[in-house]
């Protein structure tokens, strides 16, 4: 595989980051930039590691692990895009953008954008492939995605002045979740 190829799989794998980052950044003005960067290193460490396991564990229930795994995902983005847009209409204007986020979230969010990766990963061990450039180029898009995404979020997110913002992310979340299911 060329290391075109490799890079272009590296952005479009860095797009959920992107994306969860952006909702993230629209929706939750407390969060500090070191949480967001905090956010996007956990990004690229869980789909470099991710990348990895699927690599090595190579045809080993490849099936299963799609299916299954793409559903965990979207359920875990869709419960979330739910909940940001439930609290954009039922909370006070300004209670929501004081929140922290903590080491759980950042967590089941790294391991929810990193299902693809799993899956990325088995297809590589059928094709001949620098494995230390495919990982290290994966991990860093989702590093630079998650901390654009976050920065073009927050920036949004000042710009208005409404609960907008984090029903627009929730919505995000959820396309986000959906098409992990549909592709």
């Amino acid at each position: 595989m060329s290391y075109l190829s490799v890079i272009l799989i590296a952005v479009i794998e860095a797009m959920d980051c992107f994306a969860v980052a952006t909702s993230i950044g629209l929706g939750r003005l407390g969060v500090s930039r070191l949480k967001a960067l905090i956010l996007a290193l956990s990004f690229g460490f869980f789909q470099g590691g991710m990348t990895l396991i699927g690599f090595f564990s190579g045809t080993l229930a490849k099936h299963w692990i799609h299916e299954l795994g793409s559903a965990i995902a979207c359920a875990i983005l869709c419960v979330l895009g739910a909940k940001f847009i439930w609290e954009a209409y039922h909370q006070k204007k300004d209670e929501h953008k004081i929140v922290d986020l903590g080491f759980a979230s950042i967590m089941v969010l790294s391991l929810a954008t990193s299902i693809d990766a799993l899956t990325i990963g088995i297809s590589f061990a059928f094709v001949e492939i620098n494995i230390t450039f495919a990982t290290t180029a994966i991990s860093l898009a989702a590093l630079l995605f998650g901390i654009l995404g976050f920065e073009l979020g927050n920036r949004a997110a000042k710009l208005f002045k409404t609960n907008l913002p984090q029903a627009f992310a929730g919505i995000i979340l959820i396309i986000v979740g959906i098409k992990l299911i549909i592709a």
